[in-house]
């Protein structure tokens, strides 16, 4: 076996998936093998684990929100010095916390 590549690599996937990858080949007017190592080789792929660190704190928040509503809906009216500041602070670390991430992306 003397060839260029002599590497193989087997994937499985489900019929729509596959038909969705052939229309794409189809599209782009490249020979299937051609597409494929093209998109696998240069789709750059970022790791975002990091974010699921924040769906405990966005829950939190979220659950403030529903506070806030159902005190809304019960009196007319939220204290904005108190609850409706506290959840603001909340969504405002959330967020500070995904920049911080995003940024450390290459």
């Amino acid at each position: 076996m003397n060839r260029r590549r002599p590497k193989q690599i087997v994937v499985r996937m489900s019929e729509s998936e596959y038909e969705t990858i052939k229309k794409n080949i189809e599209l782009s007017g490249m020979k299937q093998q051609e597409y494929l190592i093209k998109a696998l080789t240069e789709k750059e792929i970022k790791n975002t684990d990091a974010i699921k660190e924040l769906f405990p704190q966005l829950g939190k928040v979220g659950n403030n929100l529903n506070q806030i509503a159902k005190k809304l809906n019960q009196i007319g009216y939220v204290d904005y010095n108190g609850e409706l500041k506290t959840a603001l602070k909340g969504y405002d670390e959330v967020w500070q916390l995904l920049r911080q991430y995003l940024q450390r992306l290459p």
